[in-house]
């Protein structure tokens, strides 16, 4: 009877996520409807990134737990806060910018803290199923090989949405912009620094108190709980792509491109890799 119920309950939170990421679909399509409309646009920035927020806490818990989820957020925040003031300050690591008022009116709009996370979860999540980790423990070399590739992952959205957020939308203004269409090289080595610490701290964390039963990694052994990571991430990538219908110009149009190689393919290559995982249901 037990087992009936607990088996209800993940169909039931399975297909609670899927819905949220059909909403997360439509929201990021709409888009295209808000981008010349300021207060629009900061709407749907919003309910992007609450979204991808949401998706990333329940699909979190289900893998590691409250406990282990709060602490994930809790390490990105502190080391993305900490060096986007930093920044802000001194110009190490990304270069000396500072956020529009439109999105807040603190030195770090809570938004991104948000987002760092979100993003942050589902480059991690991609990384385990491109090295094969999935419901493993982190244990020898893997407990850093997992957040080296995660970085990358990560990095690959951040290359995509900047010239985009700076440069036409002015989310944030570059003081010195730079030679990738106004933003400064630095930032990118600077966002993979930031988003490898906080991947190997919490690489570490998990070496040490991450505990995963039988009973719930085979809970977790199903195709679509791990589809979900690739499936989001590739949404998000689909919405930098139609922000050539926003303005179609060099920027919208190489931003597209390179999320097409890049996140796309990422996302393709992680649906591959789970449909051929002979180990998932």
């Amino acid at each position: 009877m037990t087992n009936t119920i607990n088996k209800n309950n993940t169909k039931t939170f399975n297909k609670l996520r899927w819905s949220l990421i059909g909403v997360y679909l439509i929201v990021n399509i709409l888009l295209i409807f808000t981008y010349k409309n300021p207060n629009l646009l900061a709407i749907d920035t919003f309910l992007v990134t609450a979204l991808l927020f949401i998706l990333a806490v329940f699909h979190g818990t289900a893998r590691y737990g409250k406990k282990n989820i709060i602490v994930f957020f809790l390490i990105t925040w502190a080391v993305s806060f900490s060096f986007e003031n930093l920044s802000i300050a001194t110009g190490f690591p990304f270069g000396f910018y500072h956020y529009s008022p439109t999105l807040g009116l603190l030195t770090v709009p809570l938004i991104i803290i948000f987002a760092y996370f979100a993003i942050g979860y589902l480059s991690w999540m991609l990384s385990h199923v491109l090295t094969g980790q999935y419901t493993r423990k982190l244990e020898g070399k893997e407990i850093f090989i997992v957040p080296f590739i995660a970085a990358f992952i990560m990095v690959m959205w951040d290359l995509s949405v900047d010239p985009i957020s700076s440069t036409l939308q002015g989310l944030w203004i570059w003081t010195y912009p730079g030679a990738y269409f106004g933003v400064p090289i630095s930032n990118f080595f600077g966002w993979f620094l930031v988003v490898y610490l906080f991947f190997q701290i919490f690489a570490l964390y998990l070496s040490k108190y991450d505990t995963i039963k039988p009973k719930k990694a085979s809970k977790l052994s199903n195709k679509p709980y791990w589809a979900e990571s690739a499936a989001i991430y590739g949404i998000t990538a689909l919405g930098t792509i139609l922000s050539i219908f926003y303005q179609y110009n060099d920027i919208t149009v190489s931003m597209a491109l390179i999320t097409v190689f890049t996140m796309i393919f990422v996302a393709i290559l992680a649906f591959t890799n789970i449909m051929n995982n002979q180990d998932l249901k």
